[in-house]
């Protein structure tokens, strides 16, 4: 099997004589990548702090290149995306995979392309300037940003809105998806990681079930703490060797293929989602979606007062008289909430302009 000859040549060995034999390999995780050597030989280097706030270093070797760049050019092309569209690519640029692995993805495709990156590498300002003037029919996008700026759009022209918007980067909520359809826009949802980029595309019409590219990866779901969680193998990484690596993604509803490798998956949240509040386990993934229902200006800190946690929320001015709803949209956490309004809320970002909402401030 074709499978097992990769699996073999990646841990350097002929130990791996079936599927069985890779599953007794330990799984590896953040820690493990983090205490990884620079090796002699790679084309391309990332760094990602991701949700530990340390530095990732990930080199990619010839083949990892290629190989996630072919991945990239297909999930294009699964999301209809062709030489007919103009892409305004607002992924991020630098040190982060995603704004230049889809820039030259559309070139070798033959798609027009206007790299300008989230506002870290352009201006907000110009950036609508452009829509504007060019017009752009496909947008790539983290959903919170796309959004703010549709919202721009729709008020000054809603006759250019684009058809699609491809996004990654962060959580797709449920409040995302349906403000997206309330703008008539369809929206595909594209996952990967630093570690191992662009791993799958959406299915038509349900954003949030993962198509999975099985092209020089292999993609495992492995019980860990009670939960099936996603385990990511770079078949053509020689370089930083990402093995049976734990995303900490928490999966369902899940298929494979014929050689045991996940075909497709959803993600229901993060292993590291939950957050102890007065002793209770609150999901932070379910305040984000409670709040974006309103609006995606907002910042949650967790707080302590006299020895015991409290929610701080710093929402818009405007949404003073809907103060109850969102208190009863709430009423899932079990500790004191404490609500500020004002006039101007700037969401702290990451260097890849993700939106940090919530932010855990207790000593």
């Amino acid at each position: 099997m074709e499978i097992i000859k990769k699996m073999n040549n990646l841990v350097e060995g002929d130990k791996i004589k079936s599927i069985e034999d890779w599953k007794k390999i330990s799984i590896s995780t953040k820690k493990d990548l983090s205490e990884s050597i620079v090796p002699k030989n790679f084309l391309e280097l990332r760094i990602t702090s991701g949700s530990t706030g340390k530095p990732l270093y990930v080199f990619y070797s010839n083949k990892a290149v290629e190989g996630f760049i072919n991945r990239t050019r297909k999930s294009i092309k699964l999301s209809g995306v062709s030489n007919k569209d103009i892409v305004l690519n607002l992924f991020a640029y630098g040190n982060y995979v995603p704004g230049s692995m889809y820039e030259r993805a559309c070139l070798l495709e033959g798609i027009s392309i206007l790299p300008l990156g989230a506002p870290n590498t352009y201006p907000k300002e110009k950036i609508m300037e452009v829509i504007l003037k060019v017009k752009p029919t496909v947008w790539f996008s983290v959903p919170s940003y796309a959004l703010g700026l549709l919202e721009v759009l729709n008020k000054i022209n809603p006759k250019i809105m684009p058809k699609k918007i491809l996004v990654a980067g962060e959580m797709l909520l449920n409040s995302y998806i349906l403000r997206f359809k309330e703008l008539g826009v369809e929206v595909i949802n594209h996952f990967g990681l630093t570690e191992c980029p662009a791993i799958g595309v959406s299915k038509k019409g349900d954003p949030k079930l993962i198509k999975v590219i099985n092209e020089g990866i292999y993609v495992e779901a492995v019980e860990i703490n009670k939960n099936l969680e996603l385990v990511i193998t770079d078949l053509n990484n020689s370089s930083t060797k990402i093995v049976r690596y734990n995303t900490k993604d928490v999966l369902e509803k899940i298929k494979y293929t014929s050689n045991g490798s996940i075909s497709e998956f959803s993600i229901t949240g993060r292993d590291d989602d939950l957050i102890k509040l007065q002793g209770m386990l609150t999901s932070k993934i379910k305040i984000e979606d409670a709040l974006s229902k309103y609006t995606n200006e907002f910042i949650v800190n967790f707080r302590t007062k006299e020895n015991s946690d409290y929610v701080e929320f710093i929402l818009p001015s405007e949404f003073k008289n809907k103060e109850d709803d969102i208190m009863k949209e709430l009423s899932f956490i079990f500790a004191k909430k404490e609500f500020i309004f004002q006039n101007k809320i700037e969401v702290p970002k990451t260097s890849s302009h993700k939106l940090r909402h919530i932010v855990d401030l207790r000593k």
